[in-house]
């Protein structure tokens, strides 16, 4: 063995010694030296076995035959999965069942293999992704707990902060005159902009973090949008908002649908340099999908910010206002399990479409 090979220690849950014999002959055959790896087998016959096995040492991967004694099908697979957290799981069967392949897969196994299709290489594919899925998958694992420990600071620390600034500094606004009072007027308003934007990104996260996981609820878009064409209406005196939206029409999604509705109005109204300012906003519903569509008469959404809702991560030194927004509003649709696209409105600004599912 060189000192660039690499050893994987492999159990083996079999309680057919014939088919175990076939494991590992394939396990040692060509495909693992032309890997320069080599294979320390170990080979239990019963889930007890098994079990104690897992327990007293540490495996880069398991085969896990489903039909032993003591144990069969995925019931199997989830008394081992409940004893183990850093060992990726390649399932083995007599049977070619899509059904089950599908549900061991959803219980944790990295892959599914029927016996009578294992030769020496698709054994050893099955390997190498496994191990190579599993190694991601622990990544994403340590990324999601880093960003829910940067959730908490938000939500603790930044937000104590941000509240003993604001109460002092409107104490001083209400005390203070002149010039002084401006001051701290705007550190007031500062604040508040912080806070603001430190609740966006704490929603961001828990977005991202939480995935399909999200606790969503029945909220009235009708409701939202209403309340949102009221408040950017304010904002310029010389816009006009045409809105086209069923009643009482509601989707899955959270409080924080307010902020995204916000967000696409005052991009379509802010960067607005029409002689007669025009924003439409269409709201549809077809076979549950429910479609809102914001379009605009502006210039056009820059290169640079479309791509923050086709997909592309923003970057920290290209974002600004519109960039971080824009990217917000695609993150929290995505974490609603809804779509959004972009394209052209002819003949001149944006239109942006989103879809939601209906609650």
């Amino acid at each position: 063995m060189t000192e660039d090979t690499e050893t994987l220690d492999v159990l083996l849950i079999e309680d057919n010694p014939g088919d175990a014999k076939l494991i590992e002959h394939h396990l040692r055959g060509d495909s693992a030296q032309a890997l320069a790896e080599e294979v320390e087998l170990t080979h239990v016959e019963s889930l007890e076995s098994g079990l104690a096995a897992l327990e007293e040492a540490t495996y880069s991967l398991l085969f896990l035959d489903l039909g032993l004694p003591e144990s069969s099908g995925i019931e199997t697979l989830e008394r081992v999965d409940d004893a183990v957290d850093a060992t990726p799981i390649v399932v083995l069967t007599g049977l070619d069942d899509t059904e089950t392949a599908l549900a061991a897969i959803q219980q944790g196994a990295q892959d599914y293999l029927p016996k009578g299709e294992v030769d020496s290489q698709t054994l050893w594919r099955s390997l190498r992704y496994a191990l190579e899925r599993h190694r991601q998958e622990l990544q994403l694992r340590r990324r999601t707990e880093q960003l829910e420990f940067f959730s908490g600071i938000l939500r603790h620390d930044v937000k104590n902060g941000i509240d003993v600034i604001q109460r002092n500094a409107s104490v001083l606004e209400s005390e203070l005159s002149d010039e002084h009072a401006n001051r701290a007027g705007t550190i007031v308003d500062w604040s508040d902009n912080i806070a603001e934007l430190t609740a966006k990104v704490q929603q961001m996260i828990q977005g991202i973090t939480q995935g399909d996981k999200r606790e969503l609820e029945s909220v009235d878009i009708s409701g939202v949008i209403a309340d949102q064409v009221d408040t950017v209406e304010g904002m310029d005196k010389d816009v006009t908002i045409d809105t086209s939206v069923p009643f009482g029409l509601t989707v899955r999604a959270d409080e924080m649908l307010d902020e995204v509705v916000h967000n696409l109005l005052t991009n379509a109204v802010e960067h607005n340099d029409a002689d007669e300012p025009r924003v439409t906003v269409d709201v549809s519903v077809d076979d549950g999908i429910v479609e809102l569509d914001v379009r605009d008469n502006g210039p056009g959404l820059p290169d640079t910010e479309r791509t923050y809702l086709s997909g592309r991560d923003i970057q920290a030194d290209e974002s600004n206002h519109s960039g971080f927004g824009l990217h917000f509003v695609r993150t929290m649709v995505t974490s609603y399990g809804g779509t959004i696209a972009v394209s052209d409105n002819e003949p001149r600004g944006t239109a942006i479409t989103i879809e939601l599912t209906e609650a």
